[in-house]
């Protein structure tokens, strides 16, 4: 709606002739004057949205399965972040058979950072998987 009153605005004057240099940097004056949006559509082909309920719906279930996801990987770097510390000394009983590095070592000073780095990237895909199947997706 707000879109609409400046672009009235700016319509009204060009109309009176008060310059471009009053609206140089906006885009709105070529979009009025070819009646065209910026992805082609005229204004008369756009719609509103009348499906609120479905909507509604959607919301519900993007944000269910989100949470979801969420909490599983918050639980997980718990588990890395802070369980497997706790058990360092009988994992260092364990070695690492390439690296011959103790497990709860290894654990402390590198395994849970690559774990976390892999959680991000999993997180990402995972929730961009989310976000399209419920239609929320950015467009690359």
């Amino acid at each position: 709606m707000l879109a609409l009153i400046v672009s009235k605005s700016a319509q009204d004057r060009l109309e009176r002739g008060r310059g471009d240099a009053a609206l140089a940097g906006f885009a709105f004056p070529s979009i009025i004057q070819s009646g065209a949006c910026a992805d082609g559509a005229l204004k008369e082909d756009l719609q509103p949205m009348t499906d609120t309920k479905d909507l509604k719906q959607r919301e519900e279930a993007h944000w269910a399965k989100t949470s979801r996801l969420m909490f599983t990987h918050l639980a997980v770097w718990f588990f890395f972040g802070f369980i497997i510390h706790m058990f360092v000394t009988p994992l260092n009983k364990i070695t690492v058979p390439i690296l011959n590095f103790p497990l709860g070592f290894y654990m402390a000073a590198q395994g849970s950072l690559i774990v976390f780095v892999v959680m991000l990237f999993l997180f990402a895909k995972q929730q961009d998987k989310i976000d399209r199947e419920f239609g929320f997706a950015e467009e690359d």
